[in-house]
């Protein structure tokens, strides 16, 4: 009991410092309509097409998180959901590197978010997956401690970054 509690405390200080941490590159990064740039050079996708591409990223993402409740709701189904969740997950990040492809060519601070999304993304999903097929004790306590705060912060990450890009925030 104990060593929940503490384990309990230790991720709220987790994520509690790592949302810090994000408010200060924010900030430090100048985000906002003012450092948005015009583009120039190559654009693989119209503007519109790479946020089609990460909405759908998104909303498959979003849908990947429901592994939870389906492993709770339909136990003897647990393995098929998870390689849902795994493959899901995997199929989200490819969207949103093709959300992100346009702005990898020429990274600006106003792009900030969008990578560090991408980033926790990929993170998230590659613990994941290691987590599932790998049986190394380190990747297993990575995956109790940092899987699902990770998460939560990616998800606060990308309300941000989506209110932001709306401009809802400025």
């Amino acid at each position: 009991m104990e060593r929940c509690k503490n384990l309990s405390k230790a991720l709220f200080l987790m994520v509690f410092v790592l949302s810090l941490l994000l408010l200060t590159a924010v900030i430090t990064f100048n985000v906002g309509p003012e450092a948005r740039h015009q583009q120039k050079g190559y654009v693989v996708f119209p503007k519109d097409t790479a946020h089609w591409f990460g909405w759908l990223g998104f909303l498959i993402f979003a849908a990947s998180t429901s592994y939870s409740a389906l492993k709770r709701g339909f136990p003897e189904s647990i393995k098929t959901w998870l390689s849902v969740h795994c493959i899901t997950g995997t199929a989200s990040i490819v969207l949103v590197a093709l959300h992100i492809l346009n702005k990898i060519q020429s990274p600006r601070p106003g792009y900030f978010l969008s990578f560090f999304a991408l980033i926790l993304m990929i993170v998230i999903v590659v613990s994941g997956i290691l987590g599932r097929y790998l049986k190394a004790k380190i990747i297993k306590d990575y995956w109790r401690t940092l899987h699902i705060p990770l998460t939560i912060l990616f998800y606060f990450t990308l309300a941000f970054h989506i209110l932001e890009k709306m401009n809802l925030l400025w």
